[in-house]
């Protein structure tokens, strides 16, 4: 529970009875419990939010970079078919 022992837990627990009152205590951890999900529920759903953007970031620079390697293949395959097509043309004026 991020550095807090069952004995710091206890002795919040029981200052919070004594200040607040065996009465209101269930009524005011509800109210804990809800604002816990509440902040648990937001905070996940920033953290998925900036995941999602995240690998949609790393998806379209892995797109650029698959885009880059097949212009470049596209070029190197130009230039072999046309130094074929040039090799070609002189075997058959010999």
């Amino acid at each position: 529970m991020g550095g807090i022992g069952f004995s710091e837990l206890l002795v919040l627990a029981l200052i919070a009875l004594l200040v607040v009152g065996p009465r209101r205590l269930p009524e005011l951890a509800r109210g804990l419990g809800q604002m816990t999900r509440m902040a648990r529920g937001a905070w996940m759903s920033l953290k998925s939010e900036f995941q999602a953007e995240l690998d949609n970031e790393h998806n379209r620079r892995i797109m650029e970079a698959a885009d880059q390697a097949r212009r470049e293949l596209d070029g190197l395959k130009d230039d072999l078919v046309g130094d074929r097509d040039s090799s070609g043309d002189r075997s058959t004026r010999d």
